[in-house]
């Protein structure tokens, strides 16, 4: 009995079998959680430049509400602002954009019947 135990073969090659396809799966998931690594590094840069080439300046005036004719204010805001200039991070990869359209009668158009918009 002993013989015949170490002797059978019964269930070797479905064993290397199985070993074989769980190593092409691991190196296929492996691959793939790659390439969905660096598609995904891809679109955050994207998502980044986007948000650096953005201008975040911005302003509001002086309101003010007077109390009488003689003077004083009932209520008065003052007036704020804030320019946004570039920075050493800024990105400047949206510079030109072409858009098929009317005739602009600014007359920023390029005389194709297409606007130029740049980015300031």
């Amino acid at each position: 009995m002993l013989n015949r135990f170490l002797t059978d073969e019964n269930g070797f090659i479905v064993s290397a079998e199985i070993v074989l396809i769980f190593t092409l799966v691991f190196c296929a998931v492996a691959v793939g959680i790659a390439v969905v690594r660096d598609a995904l590094v891809h679109e955050l840069g994207d998502v980044a430049e986007a948000i650096g080439a953005l201008n975040q300046s911005y302003n509001y005036l002086a309101i003010s509400a007077p109390l009488n004719a003689e003077g004083g204010f009932h209520a008065q805001c003052a007036g704020s602002g804030f320019n946004d200039f570039e920075d050493l991070c800024d990105c400047n990869g949206i510079l030109l954009v072409t858009v098929a359209g009317k005739n602009d009668p600014s007359g920023s158009n390029t005389g194709d019947g297409s606007t130029l918009i740049q980015n300031p």
